[in-house]
């Protein structure tokens, strides 16, 4: 006659000994996996900004040399490449329901986009001379806007941070004619 009892009792106490203990780990887990996502995009801006570094003092080296559209247009197209690959990254990440923003994320976007479009702006009066060169620009506009794109989707909001950041930007960004990515901050 206990046995009955017994076992009622443990089923009960099993029962509510699962909900409990399994309420705990799936907040932890969400919050991991967004620390881990935002560690990956700080990962892929960063190679992106050192990358983009290198690309615009190629080009900054070119320029100085008599530049021509068989030196600039290849230099160019490296670095629409890599602002390509940092997007591809970017998209291939999950978003998540309860990610904002990341104020270093906007910061480190808005010094990748202030260190290139003034390296650029600093060589239009060289670079007026290649034929082509308003192709290459937009070029540059289309892969700089997809990367805009692909972190709104990934960070909601972060498009507002990187534009109020970028104010002072807007200027050279109006100078390389980069319209697509002027829309995408509403600057």
């Amino acid at each position: 006659m206990q046995f009955p009892r017994v076992l009622s009792v443990l089923s009960l106490f099993f029962a509510f000994a699962f909900i409990f203990a399994s309420a705990s780990p799936v907040a932890e887990t969400e919050v991991s996996v967004a620390k881990r996502q935002e560690a990956e995009v700080v990962t892929i801006l960063t190679t992106l900004h050192t990358q983009t570094l290198a690309d615009a003092a190629a080009i900054q080296a070119a320029a100085l040399l008599n530049p021509s559209e068989d030196s600039i247009s290849p230099l160019f197209d490296t670095l629409v490449a890599h602002i390509n690959e940092a997007t591809t990254a970017i998209n291939a990440l999950e978003p998540s329901a309860k990610r904002q923003s990341s104020d270093d994320i906007a910061a480190l976007v808005a010094l990748i986009f202030t260190d290139l479009t003034t390296t650029l702006d600093g060589l239009l009066v060289q670079l007026s001379g290649v034929p082509n060169i308003g192709v290459l620009f937009s070029g540059l506009d289309v892969a700089l806007n997809q990367l805009l794109k692909g972190l709104e989707g990934l960070l909601a909001g972060v498009l507002d941070l990187v534009a109020t950041l970028l104010v002072n930007v807007a200027a050279l960004l109006r100078n390389l004619a980069l319209g697509l990515t002027l829309a995408s901050l509403g600057l």
